[in-house]
């Protein structure tokens, strides 16, 4: 069955009713040492990733990854930036990118790709949908932040519902052998209103300090 295609309208009204434009979990709080030395830090930062070789600059500042009536699952996607200190980094630059539902890749244009605002609080969001599968690969949204004081982080954010995992990404996360933490598969809540249905993420992420 081909899942139904939404408007942009639709979309935000029931993240609007269901909260999810504001939603974002707090990072895990933990106590790690700072590879420059042993100072505390209150937060550990984010796992990089491969950046893989579809990765291209200059896409365009936007929230909104699709255009309208576009067939696959709608996504959101939300979070913030911090560091390891727990401050937030409004000043940082989000580009994400990733393969429409076929596992296929937009490499002439900026389909699927953009630098996605960050708020004064430090927040993120952007609507998409769910990229496909290709080769050996999980579903997989690439991110590379950068933040002034901060080093640069490339990394994937990954979904528990995929079904590489089959069901139990605890256990079967190296089926793809790119991905190297499970902390990057995160849970993905089902959103059904009104006959419309969506996928909604949060991803947030910490950034060291250079």
């Amino acid at each position: 069955m081909k899942d139904r295609q939404f408007s942009r309208r639709d979309f935000f009204y029931l993240c609007l009713g269901g909260g999810l434009l504001a939603a974002s979990y707090p990072l895990a709080r933990v106590i790690s040492q700072s590879r420059a030395g042993n100072k505390k830090q209150a937060f550990a930062p984010t796992p990089s990733n491969t950046l893989g070789p579809f990765y291209k600059k200059g896409a365009p500042r936007t929230e909104r990854l699709i255009e309208r009536n576009e067939p696959g699952v709608p996504l959101l996607v939300t979070g913030r930036i911090i560091n390891t200190d727990g401050q937030s980094l409004p000043t940082a630059t989000i580009e994400v990118f990733h393969s429409d539902h076929h596992g296929d890749y937009d490499n002439q244009g900026f389909h699927h790709r953009g630098q996605i605002p960050v708020h004064d609080s430090g927040e993120y969001k952007f609507e998409t949908i769910m990229p496909g599968q290709y080769d050996d690969r999980a579903q997989h949204i690439h991110y590379v932040i950068t933040a002034p004081g901060h080093k640069q982080l490339v990394t994937q954010l990954y979904f528990e519902t995929d079904p590489k995992f089959a069901g139990d990404p605890d256990t079967n996360y190296t089926r793809d052998n790119l991905v190297w933490h499970r902390e990057l598969i995160r849970p993905v809540t089902k959103v059904a209103k009104g006959g419309v249905s969506y996928s909604s993420v949060v991803f947030d992420i910490c950034l060291e300090k250079a």
